[in-house]
């Protein structure tokens, strides 16, 4: 590990970026949105004191994404070296779903592993949070640990550097000259800034009945026949918002069409479980017909099944559902009742 002092921080990630395309946080109001440039701007790019309104599947699993054209051959298109800077926690644990999804799991997705392999990912520490983030109910933190080629830990007079792959280490190798050793001192206040976010984020939590650690696998595998289903149903107007907004969510369709560069196409595009017809099989029947199926569904997937096949829940706590939906339905409130028992 090392220190960057503050003053150094645009010319930093000028050196990282560099030959790369860039996507990084700009502020609107008091929201960030992940936007893309030509090169780190620091009059224009923010590291983030909490993760942006996008999730980021969107740069590995594109809403919509043409994979060939119909009765030619379509290599895979290049891609050009990117780097993201300043994803959360959040974003990044949930790309361990998404790997699991599209790379571990038969066919591999050509797409989504080269995505991966263009991609330089500078994480860094959360030192706010939105009232809508729960990630220590889900028993997630906000600051990675792991899954990241450079984190960046803010600690006043400069960020501690911290390289998680051999990608990393090769790039902060051209940085070597802004870099410094790091003191114990440095190392106490990034661990006394990261308990205090964490306390916050797990105060804010337990106020809407979530206690860390709690077992909500077993809650919502307990719920699935309570009547709540059918209560929150009836506030769900079927928009998707919350499947697209997910960090996880993964689901998605083949369909034929035409490319933007014109011809007939095959792509593929970003799917909600809460739709109408997407359990629909081909002679018509629907497994999951009713809305309050759909809904049980979606966190039947999130909390019983990803903990059955990898250990760890489909669900980092960001939040963004929450906002987006339309109905107004809490993910918090739905795993409290599922607490409760109800």
């Amino acid at each position: 590990m090392f220190k960057l002092q503050q003053g150094n921080l645009n010319a930093f990630m000028a050196t990282l970026s560099s030959g790369r395309t860039v996507y990084a946080l700009s502020q609107v109001d008091l929201q960030y949105h992940l936007v893309r440039a030509e090169a780190w701007d620091g009059d224009q790019h923010l590291l983030g004191s909490y993760r942006p309104v996008e999730p980021l599947k969107g740069l590995f699993f594109p809403p919509r994404e043409t994979v060939g054209r119909l009765r030619e051959d379509s290599p895979l298109p290049e891609m050009r070296e990117r780097i993201v800077i300043g994803v959360k926690n959040c974003d990044l644990s949930a790309l361990k779903i998404h790997d699991y999804v599209f790379l571990e799991c038969e066919p591999r997705d050509p797409f989504y592993a080269q995505a991966r392999e263009k991609t330089v990912i500078i994480s860094c520490d959360c030192t706010d949070a939105r009232e809508s983030c729960f990630c220590p109910a889900v028993d997630e933190q906000p600051y990675a640990r792991a899954g990241f080629d450079i984190n960046l830990s803010p600690i006043g007079d400069g960020f501690i550097v911290e390289p998680g792959s051999e990608k990393g280490e090769a790039l902060l190798d051209r940085a070597g000259d802004m870099l410094s050793p790091v003191s114990q001192d440095d190392l106490s206040k990034r661990d006394a800034n990261r308990y205090a976010v964490t306390r916050r984020v797990a105060e804010q939590a337990e106020g809407r009945g979530l206690t860390t650690g709690a077992d909500l696998q077993a809650a919502v595998r307990a719920s699935e026949d309570a009547d709540m289903w059918d209560v929150f149903a009836r506030d769900c107007v079927e928009c998707g918002a919350c499947n697209f907004v997910c960090c996880t969510c993964h689901c998605f369709l083949l369909a034929d069409g035409s490319s933007p560069a014109g011809g007939d196409s095959r792509v593929k595009k970003w799917d909600s479980c809460l739709y109408h017809n997407f359990a629909r099989v081909a002679g018509g029947a629907n497994p999951r017909k009713h809305r309050a199926d759909r809904l049980f569904n979606r966190f039947d997937k999130k909390f019983v099944f990803f903990p059955e096949v990898l250990g760890r829940y489909a669900c980092d706590g960001c939040g963004r559902c929450a906002e987006a939906c339309t109905g107004k339905i809490d993910i918090r409130d739905v795993l409290k009742k599922a607490l409760d028992g109800q």
